[in-house]
């Protein structure tokens, strides 16, 4: 799984303006089958770690998996009420479906890439 580094996060940050979507999510197939919620959730764990990202020695941007701004930026993104499990829950589907990957409590973000 290839994750966002250091590098990434610097580009990603010059480039958006309030939220950065990654158009491959919504726009290709790989991800067709994936639901909208948990789509709006990785939005939003990305969201939160080109806000304040933290780096492993290797230099790739993660965050906690119990970072308080998930909520806050999914309420928004999604554009209802969500909570600490209902995150939880995501992160499990995006785990499930290779988006992310859990090492303890570090989230990192696989990068979005168009395939097809």
């Amino acid at each position: 799984m290839i994750c966002y580094c250091r590098e990434d996060i610097e580009e990603l940050r010059k480039q958006r303006e309030h939220y950065y979507i990654p158009s491959a999510l919504f726009d290709t197939m790989q991800y067709k089958l994936i639901r909208l919620e948990v789509k709006w959730a990785y939005v939003a764990c990305l969201n939160v770690m080109l806000k304040s990202p933290s780096y492993d020695r290797e230099g790739q941007a993660f965050i906690k998996d119990d970072h308080p701004e998930m909520v806050t930026v999914l309420q928004d993104l999604a554009n209802k009420k969500v909570d600490k499990e209902k995150i939880d829950g995501y992160l499990d589907e995006l785990e499930a479906k290779e988006l992310i990957e859990r090492k303890g409590r570090d989230v990192y973000l696989k990068k979005m890439t168009h395939i097809f």
